[in-house]
């Protein structure tokens, strides 16, 4: 049950960027504390971001692949 609302929470916070504390409980049927369980550990693991009773998608970090290349080459 638990891995099913973290599925769903990834798919409705990817669909809306941000969502509601009270919307995701009242999507998935479960009490407010269940979902911010569910959010916490999810924070925890990287998965989303809260703030302020919401939850949103975790930005992309910068991609530095151009440096290490840069790098490579420098080193031969």
């Amino acid at each position: 049950m638990k891995k099913n609302r973290h599925q769903a929470i990834l798919k409705l916070v990817d669909q809306h960027e941000v969502v509601q504390v009270n919307e995701l409980a009242l999507w998935l049927d479960v009490s407010l504390e269940t979902i911010r369980r569910d959010l916490n550990e999810m924070q925890d693991k990287g998965l989303i971001q809260r703030r302020h009773g919401r939850a949103r998608r975790v930005d992309s970090p910068p991609s530095y692949g151009w440096i290490n290349s840069l790098q490579r080459v420098s080193h031969s």
